[in-house]
């Protein structure tokens, strides 16, 4: 089976390393930098994620031309930020997409018009739902590199899609559910890293562990709010999809969202934050349409408003938690 992964970050050389190890995958990944692509060549690692990881791809199924990766596949996962979408996937066309199934890792909005991944791949590519699936966790690249036990959920309106993917990357350390869920689980999957800046803002501003539980539960009501109106269907919210996802998210060592909420507790602005980090934290351009959609649709989401006031009308974060504090229950 051909396999292709766009995106070079910690997910695609989570993804690459795992199909690697399969016999019957013929695996091609896009390397988006010319520099990354002669380091993983001569090294058979990546310089900037997962660096201890061994990748000993041939040349051949290496490539910085994202049309040549696309079309050798069969199956086509995008692990790109969800603020690189677009630009990344602007030399494809839908015929690149064409018969075959796309699989997503992308865990963020496309905030131009506040778009969900399969919302655009379907409007951009025609890809056809039945052939589009949102992988999702609680997961850490980290972790499924170094073969820890993990519980990935798939989601398509096709659950053979589905299954065909789980049955794809099953190995002795992971495992898969799925679920119809689609928009539920991409939306929640935003959320999550948005709710993890607000838990390293309360940790480094010196909030224990007994208020950020608090915050996370009420953080996992505010989900449960936004999906109700939404996107209406039966789901339990409480499955490891949804709150799972959330609590490895705003609890990991691993976060980088947590990371970066941190960095703002300490008194980093945004922008320095992001230039040290060096690495996207999706919950930051997640905000503003979460925000936004949550002020239009008059849905009440008093996390994500405390993390726009402080990330994005510069706030006081002390004040701001002492406020967010009160309103929780």
């Amino acid at each position: 089976m051909k396999v292709a992964i766009i995106g070079d970050g910690s997910w695609g050389t989570a993804l690459t390393k795992t199909l690697f190890d399969k016999k019957e995958v013929e695996l091609y990944w896009w390397i988006r930098q010319q520099k990354t692509y002669e380091y993983i060549v001569r090294y058979g690692r990546n310089p900037r994620y997962l660096r201890s990881v061994d990748i000993d791809l041939k040349p051949r199924f290496l490539s910085t031309d994202i049309k040549y990766v696309a079309e050798n596949a069969e199956i086509v996962f995008i692990a790109i930020p969800s603020l690189f979408i677009r630009q990344n996937l602007s030399l494809l066309q839908a015929s690149d997409f064409e018969g075959k199934v796309i699989v997503s890792t992308t865990k963020g909005i496309l905030t131009h018009k506040n778009m969900l991944v399969s919302e655009y791949m379907k409007a951009h590519f025609a890809v056809p739902p039945e052939k589009y699936v949102f992988l999702t966790g609680p997961s850490h690249a980290e972790e499924v590199v170094n073969q820890m036990n993990t519980y990935l959920t798939l989601a398509s309106v096709s659950l053979e899609t589905a299954s065909l993917i789980g049955n794809l990357l099953k190995t002795n350390f992971l495992n898969f559910r799925t679920s119809t869920d689609i928009k539920g689980l991409e939306y929640s999957a935003s959320l999550k890293n948005i709710y993890a800046i607000a838990s390293g803002v309360s940790h480094s501003l010196g909030y224990g562990d007994n208020f950020i539980a608090v915050l996370i539960s009420n953080a996992i009501r505010e989900t449960q709010k936004f999906l109700e109106h939404c996107c209406i269907c039966t789901r339990n919210i409480m499955t490891s999809g949804y709150l799972g996802d959330l609590m490895v998210t705003a609890f990991s060592q691993f976060s980088r969202n947590r990371m970066f909420g941190e960095m703002i507790g300490h008194g980093y602005s945004p922008r320095a934050a992001l230039l040290e980090l060096n690495m996207i934290p999706e919950g930051y351009y997640s905000i503003r349409p979460f925000y936004r959609i949550a002020r239009e649709s008059h849905i009440e989401m008093k996390i994500v408003t405390a993390m726009y006031q402080i990330l994005y009308e510069q706030e006081d974060p002390h004040q701001i938690l002492e406020q967010l504090a009160e309103g929780l229950d």
